[in-house]
């Protein structure tokens, strides 16, 4: 994947992705559209209290075109800012998640996820009830980097939330002390190269939020947020540091609602009814006369 589509992608990836095994017998449904484009882009960057979002909003957004599905995934592919075209697949295949327990997950950027599968006919529920049972290390992986290099950990829980409009993955964790190396290379990884931001040299109270959100009709992508709450030191001056980035599926707004036109006002509205009488009147006398 271009490194342009890293910042995009990346906490996709950070929170699902899995190690490849071999395709199985599967019949999967999806409620996303073939041969349409679905276009994602950057709705806030803010570092340090400055926003950053106009700045990288052209260059990170992107268009996603699926062309075809099959049982057990689909095919896609991905236009970025400089219109160069990559096509790429996505399958869902069974992942042993405990001895002889087997369940489908996404190999490759899970764009949208299946409605059912299989005998699973309701993926994006069951999907969240995995993700509250599965053990951490299972779900991350080596996504985060290794955890323990990141700070002393005294809190991090991965769950999700399921209602009628998405399905909600979500990451929390808090560390009183954060390892400054570790944050700048996971801050490179999402392309935030062009921008003039300098690391604190030392971070604490880290408290970081992550959420992805799936559409619950469609299986499609939504958004992905985070936000970081903490303090930082440099040169000797504490201030807060922040950082708050969602990215998401553009909506057009909706249509402005109909004008209705404004009758046009006059000084004399008594004028009106009685120029019309008196049409009528002298329609009536001319009558009159010719009779």
């Amino acid at each position: 994947m271009k490194k342009s589509l890293i910042f995009s992608s990346g906490v996709l990836l950070l929170i699902f992705s899995m190690a490849i095994i071999s395709p199985v017998n599967a019949n999967a449904t999806w409620g996303f559209e073939t041969d349409k484009t679905y276009i994602f882009e950057l709705k806030q960057l803010s570092i340090y209290g400055t926003d950053y979002t106009l700045m990288l909003k052209a260059n990170t957004t992107m268009k996603i075109v699926f062309t075809d599905t099959n049982a057990t995934g689909y095919n896609y592919t991905v236009t970025d800012f400089q219109n160069i075209v990559t096509p790429n697949t996505t399958l869902f295949l069974p992942v042993e998640v405990s001895e002889g327990v087997y369940f489908p997950m996404p190999q490759g950027l899970p764009i949208a996820l299946p409605l059912t599968y299989t005998e699973i006919p309701d993926y994006l529920g069951a999907f969240g009830q995995f993700i509250n049972q599965t053990d951490l290390n299972l779900m991350l992986g080596e996504s985060m980097l290794n955890l323990t290099d990141i700070g002393n950990i005294t809190y991090m829980d991965l769950y999700s939330v399921y209602n009628a409009d998405y399905l909600y993955g979500k990451l929390d964790l808090f560390a009183p002390e954060l390892n400054e190396t570790t944050l700048t290379t996971l801050m490179a990884s999402f392309d935030t190269g062009e921008l003039p931001i300098t690391i604190p040299t030392n971070i604490t109270d880290f408290k970081l939020n992550a959420t992805v959100a799936y559409n619950a009709t469609s299986g499609l992508f939504d958004y992905f947020k985070i936000t970081i709450r903490s303090t930082g030191e440099q040169y000797g001056y504490v201030d807060a540091f922040d950082v708050d980035v969602r990215y998401g599926l553009y909506v057009p707004p909706p249509p402005p609602p109909p004008t209705t036109p404004t009758p046009t006002e006059t000084d004399f509205p008594w004028l009106v009814p009685i120029a019309v009488l008196s049409i009528i009147s002298s329609g009536l006398i001319l009558r009159r006369r010719r009779k």
